[in-house]
């Protein structure tokens, strides 16, 4: 794990020092303050779901916007060379890079961690709740990281990796609502891969070992295409 968490640290550093990264944040905590917070002042009134649902919507934006840059920045510039001269496997290599993703994406989730500490010094709130959500959170997070981290990997050029990012994640959200239009067991299978369904379920505080499933294998699924991604242009 040494050769994997040093990269991992390497690439946090670098996102840590892009302002891109700031802006995004920034955005992405102001709208989710402006959604948690809202309710409360308006109708003295306030929950985790009204934080929680838009999140599967946002990702799709946010996650692969901070992903985008993970490989295309390292063949255009052309240090991808470099990483492979080092001893380090293609899969670390791969590995590191989703660690720092997935570790840039927590820190601006921790920052949410106040939501539910309001909620606890305004009333009761529902733990099971609080904590399947944040559980849904992680899921959600480190399924459209590996989908960001594949269409990094696909292309040099950062703002097509965002557009492939954002259309795959956007299409694993749209499939909930295509569902509805489908027919009797066709319906099912569709929305059994829709990250909505399986992001509120968790949300409401229900531990089904299929959710966890889903975003286990669909990580698994999409970081394993993109060591194939990486390893094919190596070989060219």
């Amino acid at each position: 794990m040494k050769p994997i968490l040093t990269l991992a640290r390497k690439e946090l550093t670098i996102l840590f020092n892009a302002p891109a990264t700031y802006v995004i944040g920034v955005v992405f905590l102001l709208i989710n303050g402006w959604l948690f917070a809202s309710p409360l002042f308006l109708v003295n009134q306030s929950s985790l779901d009204t934080f929680l649902r838009p999140l599967p919507l946002i990702f799709t934006f946010l996650v692969p916007a901070l992903t985008m840059r993970s490989f295309s920045e390292e063949f255009k510039a052309g240090t991808i060379e470099y990483l492979a001269t080092l001893p380090l496997e293609d899969h670390e290599i791969v590995l590191g890079k989703y660690l720092a993703a997935l570790g840039l994406i927590g820190a601006l989730v921790s920052f949410t961690l106040v939501y539910p500490l309001v909620l606890l010094c305004i009333g009761r709130p529902d733990m099971g709740q609080i904590v399947g959500g944040y559980v849904s959170i992680l899921g959600l997070a480190s399924f459209f990281a590996a989908i960001g981290l594949w269409a990094s990997a696909l292309t040099r050029n950062q703002v097509v990796a965002f557009i492939i990012g954002f259309f795959v994640c956007f299409i694993f959200f749209l499939l909930g609502r295509i569902a509805e239009l489908l027919p009797g067991a066709l319906a099912s299978f569709v929305r059994s891969l829709s990250v909505e369904e399986h992001f509120e379920a968790l949300a409401r505080g229900v531990l089904d070992t299929r959710d966890l499933l889903f975003w286990a294998s669909g990580t698994v699924f999409f970081l394993a295409a993109c060591l194939t991604v990486v390893q094919s242009k190596k070989w060219r």
